[in-house]
């Protein structure tokens, strides 16, 4: 006779081996076959009860043949959203259930169709707050290229050949670089301010003169009380066009100043291009030109303060200089908007005099009148400079210390109407559509990626939006812009413009898998709130990372993540490289030879399974729709494998059949009661403790408190410990059923056992 200890070791001297020869068998294989060829195809819940053998087939894989009656059970855990606690599977104390939830998605865990998730919106006003710290950086870039490229021109063609060097002149002279005039720039930009006969001169300055007068003519004509409101509408048109041409020369005249190129656009020889005055007129303005001021911008006005406060006399002539005054009143937090009478009131006042009306007013405009020292018909006091080095010091400290509040208010409010319009959006039509709200978001969206809403028009807009960011073939992509493709990677736009569904490495159900994998693991070996609140802290962190995270790369290089995933899947993070890793997750499960089968341990094939990478470890461009992913499949077949493998066990030896049973169950068992619950386990349990059977039915509080006091449920983590009891239940199972016993074997002399073997054999007999 076998004994059970023999059969055991038969089938567990090689396990991937045993299952390979049990995968093998022709009515296994064809069951293992169908079930791959058509899980794929079912799409409901209903054509998964109603296949037989599917559903016959997971019922067996997952240990419920018992339950396979009960399909109307069974639905309410197919149908149980298991990132809700309160769900029908949760609520079952048998965890199979939800092992066996996991393993399909029906839709009961589907991510919403949303046009943007939480962590989109979160990303975006990161990647806008980003931009605009970066800005400061761009700026100085593009400053030290052109202040480093332009003593190289020899020709004014040097710099239009330059499309780099040239827009940063154009930015700087508030040309747009899409629709200028090359002959009347040349012209412009070779032309000699001091020479009346210059382009500048000769043709610009008569059309200045031209259109000052038109202005003062339009002027009078809008104060005419017979005018109608259309006439007076058409009149103020005019005036803004003129308006306009006179600024747009008067830059002119600034672009003419900043170089030295002759007429025919050479150099004189020993002359540069630009001397160290005009260059600084450039990049200053060109700084102090864009939309909004940054950390270099603020710098330069305050150099600007200190060379030329002291320079002014008078109230007025601090007021006339709109540089200083909007610095000033920066300073002292006092609005931009404030009115010039009362901002010269304030100065004139005397501070000394504590009963004066000035400290009737905010505490802004006292600072103000405080640091300067002007007398009441507007000089600078007698004996006085018109600020003293501490008040210098004190306006231009509280200057840089506030020149970008207003910005930043602005910038709270356009984050707060951005998440209050977003919801709103309902298609990518609303989206781009001209309402308030859709402009707001819309421009908010550009800005954040630092496009500007002129280079794109609502057209390629629609393109972009429409494609598929993580096709490298698709429209976005062959922009070759990255621009675009983060913007596009921003919203969850369908190929049709409707809301779709966001695409993350890893679904919703996997991740929520994943994670409580982890949170149990972590937190049974030591159920400390320390130990809960740091588990429950990665388990957060790798939600939230999985929802951006788009590389296998970003995964590998993220210690925390490879932690969470592999400690999940019941590997030790210290065994697993990056390569390995990276190895497995960019396999094909599809192909035999690929690494992640290659391997023995199944927790590989999991993760392989597990994320929706390519070959090239990007996110796969369409994405599988069925029921059950890779990981699920893999899963199942092997459980359907194993389950199969302990049933022929079962059927030479039913104390291998229990040993194989308990020694797959172990690392899952978190309490006496999880035994308890389970027939199998109590049994296997019972006999490996000599415990008597009529305690079955004894109290179940008093069943746990004495398997409590036999076994400690953490030492099944450990797999010597659990060989150990598996041996332990063999030879007292032999005993229990009528196997030959060993002593026995031993004294007849048809086979040798040493002296150990027969130490434990006794004190096994004897319970201790």
């Amino acid at each position: 006779m076998i004994t059970s200890f023999q059969s055991y070791t038969f089938y567990t001297k090689d396990i991937n081996q045993t299952l390979s020869r049990k995968a093998a068998d022709p009515v296994i294989s064809r069951e293992l076959q169908y079930y791959r060829d058509t899980i794929g195809s079912i799409t409901s819940i209903d054509e998964f009860l109603a296949n037989d053998r599917v559903y016959a087939y997971a019922m067996k894989a997952y240990g419920l043949e018992e339950m396979t009656y009960a399909k109307a059970f069974i639905r309410k855990v197919l149908e149980s959203d298991l990132t809700d606690t309160s769900s029908f599977a949760n609520l079952l104390t048998d965890t199979r259930y939800k092992t066996l939830a996991a393993a399909y998605d029906f839709g009961s865990t589907k991510t919403s169709e949303i046009v943007q998730t939480p962590t989109q919106i979160d990303s975006l006003i990161g990647t806008y707050e980003k931009t605009i710290e970066d800005n400061d950086s761009q700026l100085k870039a593009d400053t030290a290229y052109f202040t480093a490229v332009a003593q190289t021109f020899t020709n004014v063609d040097d710099l239009f050949k330059n499309t780099r060097a040239r827009d940063y002149v154009f930015t700087t002279f508030g040309i747009d670089p899409n629709t200028f005039d090359y002959d009347t720039l040349r012209s412009v930009i070779t032309s000699d301010i001091t020479d009346a006969g210059s382009y500048i001169n000769a043709v610009v300055a008569p059309q200045v003169n031209d259109w000052t007068t038109l202005v003062a003519d339009l002027n009078t004509q809008l104060a005419d009380p017979s005018k109608t409101a259309a006439e007076k509408e058409k009149i103020n048109y005019l005036i803004t066009q003129y308006s306009k041409s006179i600024a747009r020369a008067d830059n002119f005249f600034n672009l003419a100043a900043s170089f030295n190129f002759n007429a025919d656009g050479t150099l004189d020889t020993g002359v540069e291009a630009m001397t160290t005055v005009q260059m600084k007129l450039v990049t200053e303005s060109y700084v102090l030109s864009q939309p909004r001021l940054t950390t270099t911008g603020a710098l330069l006005n305050k150099q600007y303060y200190e060379d030329t406060i002291s320079s002014i006399t008078t109230i007025d002539e601090l007021l006339d200089n709109t540089r200083l005054s909007i610095m000033m009143l920066t300073a002292y937090g006092i609005p931009l908007t404030t009115s010039r009478a009362d901002v010269k009131w304030a100065l004139e006042q005397d501070t000394s005099d504590l009963n004066g009306e000035i400290y009737t007013k905010s505490e802004g405009m006292i600072a103000l009148a405080k640091a300067f020292n002007f007398e009441s018909d507007g000089t600078i006091t007698p004996g006085l400079d018109i600020q003293d080095s501490d008040q210098i010091y004190v306006t231009t400290a509280n200057y840089i210390d506030k020149y970008n509040d207003a910005d930043e208010k602005a910038d709270a409010a356009e984050i707060a109407k951005y998440k209050l319009y977003i919801g709103l959006t309902a298609s990518l039509d609303d989206f781009l559509s001209l309402e308030p709200a859709a402009v707001t978001i819309r421009e908010f969206a550009l800005k954040a990626f630092n496009i500007s809403p002129g280079e794109v028009s609502t057209y390629k807009l629609k393109q972009v939006f429409t494609s598929d960011p993580y096709d490298p073939k698709s429209y976005v992509n062959t922009l070759k812009d990255d621009r675009f493709v983060k913007l596009a990677k921003a919203y969850n736009f369908a190929a049709d413009g409707s809301i779709g569904s966001p695409r993350y490495a890893q679904s919703e159900n996997e991740i929520t898998r994943i994670t409580k994998a982890y949170y149990t693991a972590v937190t049974r070996l030591d159920s400390s709130e320390s130990s809960k609140a740091a588990a429950e802290a990665e388990a957060v962190y790798y939600r939230d990372k999985l929802q951006t995270l788009e590389t296998v790369d970003q995964l590998i290089s993220d210690v925390r993540l490879k932690n969470v995933l592999l400690v999940a899947e019941g590997l030790r993070p210290v065994d697993v490289s990056s390569e390995t890793l990276k190895a497995v997750l960019i396999s094909d499960l599809d192909d035999p030879q690929s690494f992640a089968n290659q391997q023995t341990e199944i927790g590989f094939q999991k993760i392989a399974g597990s994320f929706n990478f390519d070959a090239d470890g990007f996110i796969r461009t369409n994405s599988s729709k069925s029921v059950q992913n890779e990981r699920g499949l893999v899963e199942t077949q092997r459980l359907y494998l194993t389950q199969s493998m302990e049933e022929e066990a079962g059927q030479e030896n039913l104390g291998a059949r229990l040993a194989l049973y308990f020694e797959r169950m172990a690392p899952t068992i978190t309490s006496s009661f999880d035994i308890l619950a389970d027939d199998a386990l109590a049994q296997f349990v019972r006999i490996a403790f000599s415990i008597s059977q009529e305690t079955a039915s004894s109290d179940i509080d008093k069943q746990k408190a004495m398997l409590d006091r036999y076994l400690d449920v953490d030492d099944l983590l450990d797999p010597e410990k659990v060989d150990t009891l598996v041996r332990r239940f063999l030879a007292l199972y032999d005993i229990d059923n009528g196997a030959q016993d060993p002593l026995l074997t031993l004294l007849s002399g048809n086979t040798s056992i040493n002296f150990e073997t027969v130490a434990t054999l006794a004190q096994l007999r004897s319970g201790s």
